[in-house]
This record gives C-alpha cells, sequence and structure tokens, in this order.
C-alpha cells in the first residue's frame, strides 16, 4: 500500500500502522496480537482519542529510547570516509558503534568516580593508544633458529631455477630453489636460511 492511501485512514489502521505518520515494521517475533486500545491527541478533534494499537508497535515504543540515544551518540562524531568499496561503510559503522558501546561501558563502571571521560575524550584516549600500540608483526614460517647439523655440516646445497613461490624466509615471490632442500629461496636469503650468514 502506498503512504499517501495509508494517511487517509483513520489513526490506529494496522494493515500498515498509522499514527502521526505511516511507518513500516518488520519483526520475525512480534505480531501485530494482541490487539489494545490506546489514547492519543487528536489535532482534528482537539482531545484525546482511542486508537487501536497493534502488539508490534506497543513493543517499539517500549524499548525505542536505547536506540535513539545510541543514534544520537553516532552521530556526533561519526567517522567521514570517501570510498569506493561497498563494504567500508558498513565496517566504519560497526567500529563507531564499537567505540560507541566501550564508552557507554566505560561511563557505567566510573559513574561514583571523578575520572569519567567525555565521548570526546574517550575516543582521544583510544586514538592515543592505537598510536602508541606496538605493529603486529607476523611470524614467517622461516628457518628454525638453530637448524639441523646435517645442513650446516653438508655440502650440495646450491640454487637451481624453478617455477615461481615463495621464498622460505621472506615469503616473497622467489624463482630460485636450494637443489637439496627443495625449499624456495632468493640468493641474499640463501645464507641465513642454512645458516652461512
Amino acid at each position: 500500500m502506498q503512504p499517501e492511501i495509508i494517511m487517509k485512514k483513520c489513526r490506529g489502521y494496522f494493515k500498515h500502522a498509522c499514527d502521526n505518520a505511516a511507518v513500516t515494521i518488520a519483526s520475525n517475533y512480534h505480531t501485530h496480537f494482541p490487539v489494545k486500545t490506546v489514547k492519543r491527541y487528536s489535532k482534528a478533534e482537539k482531545k484525546h482519542v482511542d486508537i487501536t494499537e497493534p502488539n508490534i508497535i506497543r513493543q517499539y515504543n517500549k524499548y525505542m529510547g536505547g536506540v535513539d540515544v545510541m543514534d544520537k551518540v553516532l552521530s556526533s562524531y561519526r567517522p567521514k570516509f570517501r570510498s569506493k568499496k561497498w563494504w567500508w561503510n558498513l565496517f566504519s559503522h560497526a567500529l563507531n558503534m564499537a567505540v560507541v558501546a566501550a564508552w557507554k561501558l566505560h561511563m557505567e563502571l566510573h559513574t561514583a568516580t571523578n575520572n569519567r571521560l567525555s565521548h570526546l575524550q574517550f575516543r582521544r584516549e583510544i586514538t592515543i593508544h592505537l598510536l602508541h600500540a606496538r605493529p603486529f608483526v607476523r611470524s614467517h614460517p622461516g628457518p628454525r633458529s638453530q637448524l639441523p647439523i646435517r645442513l650446516r655440516t653438508s655440502y650440495g646445497h646450491y640454487l637451481q631455477s624453478c617455477a615461481q613461490g615463495r621464498c622460505a624466509v621472506c615469503q616473497r615471490n622467489c624463482r630460485n630453489e636450494c637443489v637439496q632442500c627443495r625449499k624456495r629461496l632468493h640468493r641474499n636469503c640463501f645464507p641465513s636460511y642454512h645458516g652461512l650468514a
């Protein structure tokens, strides 16, 4: 049904709900039953009138306060990034929601103390901590710290051409491999892998 048609119906009509404006609500839990009667002010009649209110609208009105507060806080410091990636808005919104939820927890935990941070101060503290954090170093599956004696003392280890693959030391693309070890290695990585450097 078009919103214009719904607005011509009486207040409380709920093939689609109609109160002050036409709204569409979908739920996988609530239905419109039980329908109850509530009082709403009518501008046309200049008095309170009884209208029918479906259960789904009543449940929404009962718990909507937290959603409105969350939307307000989210919009106060919304990150503004331009990206052509379709998922970037979802990611930045999820990150923003996580920061707001963390700030709310901070406010609850510090209700009695004087060291509560404002929303902006909290975001600045997070930024400062992230800037001072150590970078995550990915461990490369390279050589063991102590190679077996067989590798350190035996001869016959030399490089030959092969199909492209990843170097066992630096993980970059490489077209050489050790004849005996059958590991792909760059010329510069060869000595460190065999314990010669």
